[in-house]
């Protein structure tokens, strides 16, 4: 059994489909997988830095408008101390002070007094180092979210902070960019990433850069991914503008940060993912090859009964009950091994038939032609020469010549009716009258033994369609068997009512033995009453009844009579001129 098994081809074919099928199924799904993994890390990262990118632009706006106010307030004091001191004494080209030194007064002139009498005339193009002043914040949210911070003013002049790895001395920094790297301390004196601090210019920029600042410069915002080749990872973009008290852009920030650890987190999900695909695969490989094997049994069950049925042995069954396909092919399987061996049963019965057919008709040949040539030698020879002797061989010849006539006229009329492509003569006709002249030939038969013939029906038609001269035929088998097994001043009663036709005698009856049999070719009873019989006559009347779908059965008692029952097929539809002669 395991030979067969590791042999089972279809099981093997159907571990494999089955194989196939998950490993198709895993990289669909490693693909889905990595393609919504990406797409939803990086989605969920573009929010987050465009919220900070916001709050942070907010932050830096208020800081800048303090700081505004700051230096105005500062220049303002400035202002009026400078104002103070021109108004005092004047000694020579200066002033004495308490201690009688001298005290030289500045002098402004040009841009500088104008800026120093006007702040807010220098605000108006703001210094990006000025917006990155506040270095507590942008410090907090290089710590904190560990973003690139890129700060733009109205003229395109840009200043960065930009992580960096530890070791990383930018030598290999954008032609574009200028700076240094910063190394600072944080809380408590740990360590931080070194950071670049540099400048450049916007229209020095790619042009997704330039073209996210200009968004921001115009109050939009804007988020988008960018892959950075200096350091082989993926950078997610945001820009927000910074606005001042009236709601005008004094700027642009924009927030980098790399997507450390995407593809790093995607290929540890990828490995965890291949380590349990392979785990199951090998658990599926194995759970397939037994489910396999389970799926494949019964067919091998169906194989090797299907040997046996070739080989002869009829008797072979699946007995396989499944509620599938393949337990309907059993069945059928089964079925047909049903009909297979009912077949051979036939076979050997029509085979045994043919073999007591021949037994039986060379023997009912062999007598009647034994006394034929007996009388011929006897009469040839001059060994009879008496006349009255002569005359008795030539009625013995003669006799036996009638039987032998009886007895091939019968297995004529026997391999006919068996022959169902043999068409009988069928017309519609009164079956009454068909036993009314069955029972008047019958009398002329009884006469001699004065037997009386009784006929009893309960209706004067009875319509059906069939061979008026084939049920003449099979009445007349029936009657004749009644008439010479009856004893002399007996009686015979035929008789017809609810569709059944019976024909009864008083004779010897029938051996119980002899009762399944008597409907069997050449099968008869040996007596006196019954010398001249071929065995014949009943298997005719049986093909004659079968014919006319007439259910055909014999009924006796031994030493009671026998009684011939004939179920009869439901009357036809009368005519409205046969209902009238009945009425």
């Amino acid at each position: 059994m395991e030979k067969d098994m590791f042999k089972s081809k279809i099981a093997a074919k159907l571990a494999a489909y089955f194989a196939l099928a998950i490993l198709v199924f895993a990289f669909v799904m490693a693909f889905s997988f990595g393609h919504f993994f990406r797409e939803n890390f990086i989605e969920r990262q573009q929010r987050g830095l465009a919220y900070r990118a916001a709050s942070v632009a907010a932050i830096m706006g208020d800081n800048l408008e303090r700081s505004r106010m700051r230096e105005a307030r500062e220049a303002e004091e400035k202002n009026a101390g400078n104002a103070a001191a021109t108004t005092e004494p004047k000694s020579g080209s200066g002033t004495a002070n308490k201690s009688g030194n001298r005290a030289e007064t500045p002098v402004i002139s040009g841009q500088d007094a104008t800026v120093k009498a006007n702040p807010g005339i220098g605000s108006k193009a703001v210094n990006p180092g000025s917006l990155l002043r506040s270095r507590r914040l942008i410090a907090y949210v290089n710590i904190i979210t560990a973003d690139d911070v890129w700060v733009a003013n109205k003229n395109g002049d840009i200043a960065m902070r930009t992580h960096i790895k530890e070791g990383d001395d930018m030598k290999e920094a954008p032609s574009y960019v200028r700076g240094h790297v910063e190394h600072h301390k944080g809380p408590q004196g740990r360590g931080i990433p070194p950071v670049f601090e540099g400048t450049t210019t916007v229209n020095s920029l790619p042009q997704t850069y330039r073209d996210m600042f200009r968004k921001g410069f115009k109050g939009e915002s804007a988020v988008r991914e960018e892959f950075d080749k200096r350091i082989n990872e993926m950078m997610v973009l945001a820009t927000a503008p910074i606005y001042d008290k009236n709601g005008g852009v004094e700027g642009v920030l924009m927030l980098r940060v790399p997507v450390f650890g995407l593809r790093h987190a995607f290929y540890e999900a990828l490995e965890v993912f291949g380590a349990c695909l392979v785990l199951a695969l090998v658990l599926a490989l194995v759970a397939a090859w037994f489910l396999s094997m389970k799926f494949t049994k019964p067919l091998n069950v169906m194989k090797d009964t299907a040997e046996r049925l070739a080989s002869g042995d009829y008797s072979a069954r699946c007995y396989i009950q499944q509620n599938d396909e393949i337990g309907e092919l059993a069945t059928t399987l089964d079925s047909m091994a049903g009909r297979l061996e009912e077949a051979d049963r036939e076979t050997k019965k029509t085979e045994k038939i043919r073999k007591e057919f021949i037994a039986n008709i060379s023997h009912e040949l062999r007598t009647p032609v034994t006394v034929v040539r007996g009388s011929l030698e006897a009469l040839r020879d001059k060994v009879v020469t008496e006349p009255a002797d002569v005359e008795r061989y030539y009625d013995t010849m003669y006799d036996e010549t009638l039987f032998l006539q009886r007895l091939i006229n019968d297995l004529l009329d026997l391999s006919r009716l068996q022959n169902v492509d043999f068409p009988i003569e069928k017309e519609p006709l009164n079956f009454c009258e068909v036993v009314q002249g069955a029972v008047r030939s019958a009398r002329q038969l009884a006469r001699e033994k004065n037997i009386t013939v009784t006929c009893e029906t309960d209706t004067p038609i009875y319509k059906m369609t069939g061979d008026f001269g084939r049920l003449n035929q099979m009445l007349m088998i029936f009657l004749d068997n009644a008439v010479k097994f009856s004893p002399e001043n007996s009686s015979v009663e035929v008789k017809l009512a609810n569709r059944r036709l019976t024909i009864a005698d008083h004779g010897p009856g029938i051996k119980s033995e002899d009762l399944l049999h008597v409907f069997d070719r050449f099968y008869k009873t040996r007596g006196e009453n019954n010398k001249t019989g071929s065995g014949l006559g009943l298997a005719i009347a049986r093909e004659i009844a079968e014919r006319h779908v007439i259910a055909l059965r014999m009924q006796s008692e031994y030493g009671k009579g026998a009684t011939a029952v004939m179920e009869l097929p439901k009357p036809e539809e009368l005519s409205a001129e046969e209902k009238a002669e009945m009425a």
